[in-house]
């Protein structure tokens, strides 16, 4: 069945094919009829009166369909036409089968499922033919030879039309019992549709909101995925700021190892300058039991201030460096705590050595303060001796009173030079605490930085996710989009 006759209504496709059916069957037998006229079996007059039975009904027939092809009536006038021609040929007719063009009709009209149509048009075939049979006694034309025949040709149209009828009510009934089922069917499809639209309405309600979500999940993770790249770029300073700290850390390394040794040094000049003295009191002493010997014991002594004038200048010259070393230490110390800072919670660790340090830098420059204090007071003393020195030479008479006077001198360069073993001591104490620190400071450094890098490291890791994370998400959006436009669809 074409696309174009399922879409057709089913009185409309039943009187299609009547009309076929009949417009076949008009025209052969007025094919038929007028060849037997034109073979002379048949006058002109009769041929006539059947043309007018087997056309009129078919015009009629025609005229309707064109009009309405929906139209009730066109089986109506089919079947009682036809009936009419049937009644007349049989009545007319010199064949005796003839009554077997009956037949013919109830095949065209059990389709229709008419069951009065059906009675009627056999009715009328029944009586045709028992009126033919009465005619033909009446005149002749059947004798008692013929009642098999008779009552084959009865007993076919009774038949016929009990078999159409009963057809036509079987049909009927299944045509009703297949309405049922249809509007049965009908209601579980609109039920099913009320259904299917329902939930439908549903999953659009959802898909709104999981868009909704995922339009908020989006625009988390392009707020992940900027994040990352600023932790990745503050993580990659960091480590470029840990290296250049490390590089001043080696700097600080090498000056602290120079001042251990400006240290050492410091040391070994004291304790030759603390020899020396107790040998100039001890030929201060001589000088005041032998005069004679006072000469050769004030060029000694002067000998030796020329060597601790020397010392003297070095002090400075370390106690300048000290300094120089105290203020990059608490540099240090500032830029540690402003990494430390700059690390949170990570540089806590870093912070209590860069206070440590910025301590030992504070203690330094007192020391050195101390140092500074001491060298003046022991140049001033060497000024002193040599003014001593100078006035013993000058004159013998006041040899003794200059003598005691250098012997307090000397007392007093004894006690600073105490004083300057235990200050060089400390201060080399300081310098190895400072080593040490300084050690811890680097394996700190080495620590955070390593730290820096894996951060660094997951922070790009983290952020390639992400940017994979972004993509899913936008992939699936779309997909929820599209899943989205067919339930509207669906809804519509």
């Amino acid at each position: 069945m074409s696309k174009e006759l399922r879409k057709m209504p089913e009185m409309q496709r039943m009187n299609r094919a009547t009309m076929l059916t009949y417009s076949l069957l008009t025209f052969i037998l007025l094919f038929a009829y007028l060849l037997e006229f034109i073979k002379g079996d048949r006058s002109l007059g009769y041929t006539i009166i059947f043309a007018i039975f087997n056309l009129v009904p078919y015009v009629l027939c025609v005229s309707a369909y064109m009009k309405n092809k929906t139209s009730r009536i066109i089986k109506y006038v089919m079947s009682v036409g036809f009936s009419v021609l049937y009644a007349f040929v049989l009545l007319t007719a010199a064949v005796p089968t003839t009554f077997v063009y009956i037949f013919l009709i109830f095949f065209m009209i059990i389709p229709y499922g008419d069951l009065i149509l059906c009675y009627i048009t056999g009715g009328i075939a029944v009586l045709a033919n028992i009126i033919s049979v009465i005619v033909g006694f009446t005149t002749g034309a059947l004798t008692t030879e013929d009642l098999a025949m008779i009552e084959i040709q009865v007993i076919s149209v009774v038949l016929a039309a009990v078999f159409s009828g009963i057809a036509t009510s079987v049909i009927g009934k299944i045509n009703a019992q297949k309405m049922e089922e249809l509007n049965a069917e009908k209601n579980k499809v609109d039920v099913l549709l009320s259904n299917i639209l329902e939930i439908s309405k549903g999953i659009s309600d959802d898909i709104e909101a999981v868009t909704a979500r995922m339009g908020q999940l989006e625009r988390s993770v392009g707020i992940t995925r900027d994040s990352m790249h600023d932790v990745a770029a503050g993580a990659n300073d960091t480590a470029e700021s840990m290296q250049q700290q490390l590089l001043q850390t080696e700097s600080i390394v090498e000056q602290v190892d120079k001042a251990k040794e400006v240290t050492q040094t410091i040391a070994k000049d004291v304790k030759e300058t603390e020899l020396s003295v107790k040998v100039s009191k001890q030929n201060i002493e001589n000088l005041l039991t032998c005069v004679n010997q006072s000469e050769e014991a004030s060029l000694l002594v002067e000998s030796k201030m020329h060597e601790l004038t020397d010392s003297t200048e070095q002090m400075h010259s370390i106690v300048e460096m000290i300094n120089s070393v105290t203020k990059q230490t608490a540099m240090l110390s500032l830029n540690a705590s402003i990494e430390a800072a700059r690390a949170g919670e990570t540089g806590r660790g870093f912070a209590v050595v860069a206070d440590e340090i910025s301590s030992l830098a504070k203690q330094t420059s007192e020391a050195t303060i101390s140092i500074t204090e001491l060298i003046t007071n022991i140049a001033k003393s060497i000024d002193d001796v040599f003014s001593a020195i100078s006035q013993l030479m000058e004159s013998n008479k006041q040899q003794n009173h200059s003598a005691e006077t250098m012997a307090e001198n000397f007392e007093k360069i004894e006690g600073c030079a105490v004083n300057i073993a235990q200050v060089s001591e400390s201060l080399e104490d300081v310098v190895a605490v400072l080593a040490k620190l300084n050690e811890v400071i680097v394996g700190n450094i080495d620590t955070v930085s390593a730290v820096t890098e894996e951060v660094s490291a997951r922070a790009s890791q983290t952020l390639s996710e992400s940017e994979k994370d972004a993509l899913v998400v936008e992939e699936i959006t779309k997909v929820i989009v599209n899943i989205n436009n067919k339930a509207k669809q669906l809804k519509q």
